[in-house]
């Protein structure tokens, strides 16, 4: 088995999914709940446009970031590509960057 490296992972969101994104974000959390126990997603959560003004003031998403520990950048495309963010045309797959990263301080949830 290779080392686990962390990788920063952008994936940015196709124009006008938000309502796609938002009627399967169940099914999305789904998916990453055992990833993120098991240690492979250390972090993850919506990019935003910018954040919100005020409190009544909805989130301006335009895609995801992730802080992912695998053995290799093709492993973590291969995640990306299996979550139905991905399946369903609300990731735009041809922009996502993968970038080798060194996390140095960590904090147990």
């Amino acid at each position: 088995m290779s080392q686990l490296n962390d990788y920063l992972v952008q994936i940015p969101d196709k124009p006008n999914v938000l309502a796609t994104r938002m009627s399967n974000v169940q099914a999305h959390m789904v998916r990453l709940k055992p990833l993120v126990e098991s240690g492979v997603i250390v972090m993850s959560g919506p990019t935003l446009a910018t954040h919100p003004k005020t409190a009544d003031e909805g989130l301006a998403i335009n895609g995801s970031a992730w802080l992912v520990r695998a053995n290799s950048e093709q492993e973590v495309r291969t995640l990306v590509a299996d979550d139905i963010y991905a399946k369903l045309g609300v990731w735009d797959l041809d922009n996502v960057t993968v970038t080798p990263f060194k996390c140095v301080l960590r904090k147990p949830l």
